[in-house]
Formats: C-alpha cells, structure tokens, sequence
C-alpha cells in the first residue's frame, strides 16, 4: 500500500516544475492541454496492461500462485454471509477508521491544492521559486507512504503488538509530526516554513497508507471493497469541505491558523482510532456497532 500509495505524490511533485514550465514557455492554457493528455495517456495505459493476476499472462505460475494464495491468506475469517452497506455503517470498526479518514484527509487537500498560493500570498515566492521548493513537500510525501508501510511489521516486532495496533501506533506517529506545519505560522523563514512542510507531507502520507489498509486488516473479503470505499468517501467529503473553508478564510485570518487546525484534526483523529477502532478484525466481534461498548482486546 505505501508504494502504491507513492504515486499521487509523484504526480503531487512533478505538478509544479511542470506546470510553471507550461506558463513560462507556453500560455497557462499549456498547464491543463498536459495535464489532461497525462490523464488520457494514463487511462489507456490501465485499461491496455492492468489484469487480474489470473489473466495476466507476464506472470509466471509461481508468481500468480504467490499473488493469489498470499490475498486469500490474509482474510482467514469466515466471512462467507456479506454484510450490506448498510450494516458496514453500523459497525464500530467502520467508524474507527472513518471518522479519522474524515480528520485526516484536509491536509492532504491543502498540501496539493494550496501549498503554491500559500508560497506565494505569505513569502512572495514567484513563478520560478514556486516550481523550485512547491515539489519538496511531496518528496518527502513519498518517503512517508513508503516508510510508513514498514514500520507496522517493526512496531509489531519491537513491541509486541498485533497488526491493528501497530497500525494505529503510525497513525499516532503522523499525527504527532503534523505539529510542525501546525506550528508554521510562528516562523517568518520561507525555509523553515518549507521544512515543515516537508515534515508534514512525510507525516500524513505514513498515516494515510495505514488508515487505508486497516480497512482490508478488519473488513473481510466480501465487505473490504465497500468499506474503503465508504471510507474514501468521509474522507474526500471532508477534503472538499475544508477546500472551501480555505478559498473563504485564507484572505482574511490567513493560512496560519488554517494550518493549526489541520493538526488539531490529525491529533483528534489518532484519540478516535484508539477508543473506537477495536483491536479485532469485524468478522471476530459479537457485535460491533457504533453504540457497542465491549471491551478492547
């Protein structure tokens, strides 16, 4: 997931050397021609290689058992009775992982889409330091996806822990680092204010591929497609919202205490995973829903 995940980063990076090289050399009109040709080019490209690794046939016998056998290993619960989305919403777990996604995900938002005004509103940055240090936060974005898939074995290893909470000990590592570009606003040096960008695009990317794979570590096989993308959904509602809230406030009370805000949200989101989110997958749970008070393993 932390690889996988790597790839909107990389778009995230790459989107500001070239989209100020399109205005420069070209017209601001260039920046969407290359964009969407991009996105026109990536489509057929997925609907031309993807295949399920049954059916792709560059996979050896080997590779494809592997791939295959590893997938159904990792849902070893019954869960042959599919649960509707309804009763997904209704469980506890489904609002463990939710609720801190709808926390979480804001500040991914403003990291691509207001990273550049904010160079340019606060610090006066132009088009050419724009493309210079916009793309640095997501480089470090990258390493957090990748450190980030990591560190649960680790966490599992040097603390003995089972896999969930090692998943909720990175998204309480992330949290905690998002402090730094919360306190951005007490710093005057554009460096310093990059840095912590930095700091903050390597901590929400780490808690971001944990929240997401925790949907497959407590979802079966037959519910995990619908839970993700339920949780997806809380999670880009709250991007979508806290994008308008930006566009509204940042001329006024500035991106300061916008950025503030994105830290007490990840803080909050780490205290939901750890008093709603149980330690065991849903299948495991007698009763799971969101007023159930059992007791965490």
């Amino acid at each position: 997931m932390g690889y996988f995940n790597v790839g909107s980063s990389i778009g995230a990076m790459i989107a500001p050397p070239l989209v100020v090289w399109a205005i420069v050399m070209h017209s601001w009109q260039m920046a969407f021609i290359i964009s969407g040709v991009l996105s026109f080019a990536w489509a057929m490209s997925w609907l031309i290689f993807y295949k399920h690794p049954r059916d792709q046939k560059k996979l050896s016998e080997e590779e494809r058992e592997y791939i295959i056998g590893g997938q159904e290993a990792q849902h070893q619960t019954n869960n042959a009775k599919k649960m509707s989305p309804w009763q997904i919403l209704r469980t506890r777990q489904f609002w463990g992982i939710a609720l801190p996604r709808f926390l979480a995900e804001p500040a991914w938002g403003t990291f691509n889409a207001w990273i550049p005004l904010f160079m340019f509103k606060v610090y006066g940055f132009n088009l050419k330091e724009i493309a210079m240090f916009a793309w640095m936060p997501m480089l470090f974005a990258d390493l957090g996806c990748i450190v980030g898939g990591y560190l649960p074995p680790l966490f599992q290893r040097w603390f003995g822990v089972n896999l969930i909470v090692s998943r909720k000990m990175v998204v309480t590592m992330g949290a905690l680092l998002m402090i730094g570009p919360g306190m951005i606003g007490l710093f005057t040096s554009p460096y310093v204010a990059i840095m912590l960008l930095c700091i903050g695009g390597f901590a929400h990317q780490s808690l971001s591929g944990a929240l997401i794979t925790l949907s497959s570590d407590v979802f079966g096989r037959n519910e995990v497609a619908t839970a993700n993308g339920l949780t997806g959904m809380a999670a880009w509602t709250a991007s979508t919202l806290f994008a308008l809230v930006v566009g509204a406030l940042a001329d006024t009370i500035g991106f300061s205490p916008l950025f503030a805000v994105l830290a007490v949200f990840d803080l909050l989101g780490a205290l939901v995973i750890w008093t709603v989110l149980q330690n065991r997958p849903a299948a495991e749970l007698p009763n799971s829903s969101v007023g159930d008070t059992a007791t965490q393993s």
